[in-house]
């Protein structure tokens, strides 16, 4: 087997008054997705930010967005999790459940990506460039990068900001990966554009696929401030003659929004992209001089 199809989710950020909301939200599309073919289904960054709307109190201002997300959204990540899993078992399919804020064991606020595999096994990555914002939270960048396998394809997730830094997916491509999922949240233009030329050159420079599912709509909150999400999921792949691309998008779904994308990639045509580069690609890389060039950065 050499194919595996993507359910890449446009998730409506709405109003989730409890976890069982929330997890009914995203059950129906993971049941649509299974019924569509899927084996495998992504969801967006801080998917979760809904449940704003269920934190003590009733009413999230910017002023009190800090304590929302440490005391509140991050305390909800074990409950999320435990129904993304189910989820995943019952139909049968792989499930990147998006991101989410949590507390790791040493106490630090992550916004941790959830890989979920069709057995209930979890795989989790958490971000690792994070935004203005997020250090404003007081929140921690991650310090590895996860290596899995979904199918057949070797799979890396780069959670929004992290595609836009080569030297993550590198890492992944120099690991194996042929695949990366990107769960998003950008809620202006030039952030759709900055994630949007980002998984374009990843999927370019390292002959490889990037799928990305973005968050969209507003749930209203924070209350002086509300947060309008923006983007349309879309696969990029390389731009050469084996796949016949032009703009490197191989799929993208263009209604802004909810609903699914239903991509079907193919690792055999990625391996023929790789074996036959049209540009320079992978296989006439200089490794060496980048070596030079960097000790010579560093002297």
């Amino acid at each position: 087997m050499s194919r595996l199809t993507l359910a890449l989710a446009a998730f409506e950020l709405r109003p989730e008054h409890s976890v069982d909301d929330y997890l009914a939200h995203t059950g129906e599309l993971v049941d649509q997705a299974a019924r569509e073919g899927a084996d495998l289904v992504v969801f967006p960054e801080l998917a979760s930010t809904g449940l704003l709307a269920a934190a003590p109190g009733g009413r999230v201002v910017a002023g009190t967005i800090s304590d929302a997300y440490w005391n509140h959204l991050a305390g909800l990540a074990d409950q999320i999790l435990e129904g993304h899993v189910a989820q995943a078992q019952q139909h049968h399919v792989s499930v990147l459940a998006g991101s989410h804020n949590r507390r790791a064991s040493d106490g630090t606020l992550r916004n941790s990506a959830f890989l979920i595999h069709p057995d209930g096994r979890v795989e989790t990555q958490d971000k690792i460039q994070l935004t203005p914002q997020e250090h404003a939270l007081g929140a921690t960048g991650g310090d590895e990068l996860l290596v899995a396998h979904v199918g057949p394809f070797t799979t890396g997730v780069l959670i929004c900001a992290d595609i836009q830094f080569p030297e993550l997916s590198r890492y992944l491509v120099d690991n194996g990966a042929e695949l990366i999922l990107c769960p998003s949240l950008t809620w202006n233009r030039r952030g759709v554009h900055r994630v949007r030329t980002g998984a374009l050159a990843r999927a370019m420079e390292n002959q490889l696929y990037v799928a990305m599912a973005p968050l969209v709509g507003s749930s209203g909150l924070p209350a002086d401030a509300p947060l309008h999400a923006v983007g349309t999921p879309f696969v990029a792949a390389p731009v050469d003659k084996t796949f016949g691309l032009n703009n490197g998008i191989l799929a993208e779904r263009g209604d802004p929004a909810e609903g699914l994308l239903i991509v079907t990639i193919d690792k055999d045509l990625l391996r023929a992209s790789r074996e036959r580069p049209e540009t320079p690609g992978l296989a006439l890389r200089r490794p060496d001089l980048y070596d030079k060039l960097r000790s010579t950065a560093r002297s």
